[in-house]
């Protein structure tokens, strides 16, 4: 990589960050008054988009609900027209009998009308057994003891909660967690399943997710439970092995270039250390009720964000409540460290409150960096409750006291997280200081959930309904994959789509989790999709378009609230990059044409339909063949104007353009010409140079930003290629891409954009852009266009180059 590049890449990121803190400074924006659509079901809560705007979306009337849903509500709209209609009838006919009059046409037309109620109250009657939902899921945020009412289950089931109560006295109820059975307990004093749900935590979610279903045989597992009376043995505070984690994961403070060629790695981070500059960290341990003796372990995941000096650079330490614990860990380079400290866990502060420091060491005049990522301790636990319950894991043999209860309404739970016994055999009594406490006896090895009935929490509950993606009678030329929230669009696009294409199935975001990944926010669920459909379906497709932006920040801590359809990264010699190939379950080009569409609400993807509808109906005049070539001046990272002159003359003499414009920059006035919006009325606008995500050109040329793009109002639509850096990258928390922002500008821009999503380098991607550029004007869509250039320069460039180059927009466009 040489000094022009890595400048680049110094550069993206910089701007990136500082960016992203100004878009944190913005004032929203939102309208004082809104015209009431009837005919959507809600409106969202206010969202927040790019440069500090805040919208919010309308879902189209029914389009959130599953499609048979849909059939069932227009059958039923149909009857009720028809019975009034009926009804009119038979006012005609009672009429006419009272008058003497001949009926014998009213006779006939009755007849038929009933028969086409009994044709359509037959067909609503097998909608709704179709619609009637067979399973729910628990959506749990915590661990501890969950519960849900039998009124609840009813409602979402659309069930009698006598037959509810039936099944489960009978044991008849499933629960399953990741397709384990998960132990639930029907408690009739509250009238609620209740069952003991555990933390989850991935890089995409903090969500766990717990199937539940009426009947079932194989893995239903209700709680057993234990007949014997309560104890009359005398049990001990006996103290037990916990494991605690932290982790914080503060705004802004992520990295992908420390990772970059680890493309499934964590990049967000905890704290950093930076040598002469920031030389520790300080955190609090909340560690509550250790014991006062034992062996404690503290392991803390480090990983080094600098590699400038040879050999060994990154050098920590650990203090704990003043005192030094554990050796150094000393590493080189972005690798990631462990530092492991065991330490007497008499250091620990008896009320909990522990202070831990990160130190590092270096030579004078270097300047190492490194991330604090997270903390694991094990300490030995008493066993007294907080906030009324308790998790106990291995618990000696022996018998077992708990402490720490406010009311005696105490359940116990052995084995919690397995084959789940209700122990009815704990004694439960006041503890003498106004509490009360448990004692039960306990094999040794087992873990047990001692926990009050009144903090039960309440998980979500969402219908889980059937998708049927497994089958395989599914077919799709054209498969859509959307979250919910963008059903107007997907809609919309699909309808088109129809028209011109063939088979279109829509998927939705919600049913792909549920299918493939457990219920569980999980992106390599689209690739499992992908390759089932490939495998199985009747007729797999060979188009996916994606809607919806994706973002790094996937949890929402930075509050956007813009990761609508996730991302997956790819290593590139700077940093990691987003790749829709990889997330498709391709490695440089999937057996795809592949397209997608970064919107953050529905409005806005409902407008770029619209757009593609006006494009695709107007025919095409001169500008077909009428281009603008716009190159960056001459450097280290390129020859930016020979690139350009040799693609004029490609475009000119081999593939049959009329004329080429040429805006070079320092030539010309690049930024002046770019933003005006007659330079955008041609077929076919191509950058050759240096840029970034928000922008072509350096941070002080500015040849055209996403501010400049959302204000052009060009009437001819070009394809736009981006043959830069980052351009494409739709990833940032807050922002939009230039590429974003030109495809999605309603009144101009471009119509598609082909663009890279991290760092590029130039030698490559002139050999994949003239590739890309023979297809395309030689009659390819966009989307086949790069498909075929990535297959072409296999073993010619390199492999990252393929997977960050992706479509932005709908990726069957035909330049003009």
């Amino acid at each position: 990589m040489n000094a022009r590049t890595k400048s680049c890449s110094v550069w993206a990121m910089v701007m990136g960050s500082v960016l992203a803190m100004v878009l944190l400074a913005t004032p929203s924006l939102c309208p004082a008054t809104e015209k009431i659509d009837k005919q959507a079901t809600h409106w969202s809560a206010w969202k927040a988009l790019d440069r500090g705007y805040l919208a919010r979306r309308k879902v189209p009337a029914k389009m959130n609900r599953p499609v048979t849903q849909r059939r069932l509500a227009k059958v039923q709209e149909r009857l009720q027209k028809v019975q009034r209609l009926q009804n009119r009838l038979k006012k005609q006919w009672l009429k006419k009998r009272a008058n003497d009059k001949n009926t014998n046409g009213l006779d006939r037309r009755l007849a038929k009308i009933d028969r086409r109620i009994d044709r359509m109250t037959s067909r609503i009657n097998r909608l709704k057994r179709r619609n009637r939902i067979r399973a729910l899921w628990f959506r749990t945020f915590t661990e501890g003891l969950h519960g849900v009412s039998v009124s609840d289950l009813a409602e979402q089931l659309g069930r009698r909660p006598e037959q509810i109560r039936r099944l489960a006295a009978r044991g008849r109820l499933t629960l399953t967690n990741r397709r384990n059975p998960a132990s639930w307990y029907f408690d009739e004093s509250t009238d609620m399943i209740l069952f003991a749900a555990e933390t989850y935590n991935s890089f995409y979610t903090d969500e766990n997710a717990y199937r539940f279903q009426l009947g079932g045989k194989r893995k239903n597992q209700p709680m057993a439970e234990t007949e014997t009376d309560p104890t009359d043995l005398t049990g001990d505070e006996t103290a037990f092995l916990d494991t605690l984690t932290f982790e914080e994961e503060p705004d802004m403070n992520f990295s992908t270039w420390a990772v970059k060629s680890e493309p499934d790695a964590d990049y967000w981070f905890w704290d950093y250390l930076y040598g002469g500059y920031k030389d520790s960290i300080e955190v609090n341990l909340a560690v509550p009720n250790p014991a006062d003796s034992g062996s404690a372990e503290l392991r803390i995941r480090l990983r080094g964000w600098t590699d400038l000096e040879d050999g060994d650079e990154h050098q920590v330490f650990a203090e704990l409540n003043g005192t030094p614990v554990g050796s150094s860990v000393i590493w080189d380079g972005f690798e990631e460290a462990v530092l492991v400290a065991d330490f007497d866990q008499n250091l620990l502060d008896p009320a909990g409150d522990n202070k831990l420091i990160l130190r590092n060491v270096y030579t004078p005049g270097t300047h190492p960096g490194q991330f604090l990522d997270d903390i694991e301790l094990d300490y030995y636990r008493l066993p007294v409750a907080v906030n009324n319950q308790i998790w106990l894991h291995d618990v000696a043999e022996g018998v077992q006291t708990v402490s720490g209860y406010t009311h005696d309404d105490i359940i116990v739970i052995e084995s919690p997280g397995g084959r789940a016994v209700l122990r009815n055999d704990a004694r439960i009594e006041p503890d003498g200081s106004g509490g009360y406490e448990v004692t039960f006896p306990a094999d040794g090895g087992t873990d047990f959930l001692v926990v009050e009935k009144g903090v039960v929490a309440t998980p979500t509950v969402t219908p889980n309904h059937q998708a049927h993606l497994w089958s395989r009678r599914n077919m799709a030329d054209y498969l859509i994959i959307a979250p919910r929230d963008f059903a107007g669009t997907a809609k919309a696009l699909a309808a088109v789509r129809r028209n011109t294409f063939g088979r279109v199935k829509t998927v939705w975001l919600e049913d792909i989790y549920n299918s493939f990944s457990y219920g569980l926010e999980d992106p390599f669920a689209i690739s499992r999709l992908l390759r089932r459909a490939r495998r199985a379906w009747r007729i797999s497709p060979t188009v996916v378009m994606l809607i919806g932006k994706g973002s790094l920040d996937h949890k929402d801590r930075m509050g956007y609230g813009d990761s609508f359809l996730p991302v997956v990264m790819t290593d590139t010699p700077w940093a990691l990059a987003a790749s829709d190939d990889r997330l498709l379950g391709g490695n440089g080009h999937a057996p795809y044409v592949i397209g997608r569409l970064p919107i953050t609400n529905d409005a806005e993807g409902i407008a770029y339909v619209e757009k593609l509808v006006a494009y695709e109906s107007t025919p095409s005049g001169d500008e077909r063949y009428q281009a603008l070539l716009v190159a960056d001046n001459p450097d280290d990272g390129g020859n930016f104007h020979t690139n350009s002159d040799a693609l004029a003359d490609r475009l000119m003499n081999t593939l049959g353009f009329d004329w080429v414009a040429k805006l070079y920059h320092p030539l010309d006035a690049v930024r002046t010409t770019l933003i005006q919006s007659d330079s955008w009325e041609v077929g076919y606008v191509s950058y050759d140079g240096h840029g970034s995500r928000g922008q072509i050109g350096d941070g002080s040329e500015k040849f055209i930003t996403t501010t400049d793009a959302d204000a052009l109002q060009n009437t001819t639509l070009p394809v736009f290629t981006a043959l830069t850096c980052a351009a494409g990258d739709f990833t940032q928390p807050g922002a939009r891409s230039l590429a974003g922002a030109l495809v999605l500008n309603p009144s101009g821009g471009a119509i598609v954009s082909l663009a890279p999503t991290g760092l590029s380098l130039d030698t490559d991607v002139q050999i994949l852009g003239n590739a890309f550029v023979d297809g395309l004007f030689r009659g390819y869509t966009i989307g086949d266009a790069i498909k075929n250039a990535k297959t072409q320069t296999e073993g010619e460039i390199n492999g990252f180059m393929q997977r960050v180059y992706s479509v932005v927009g709908e990726p069957l466009v035909n330049a003009r």
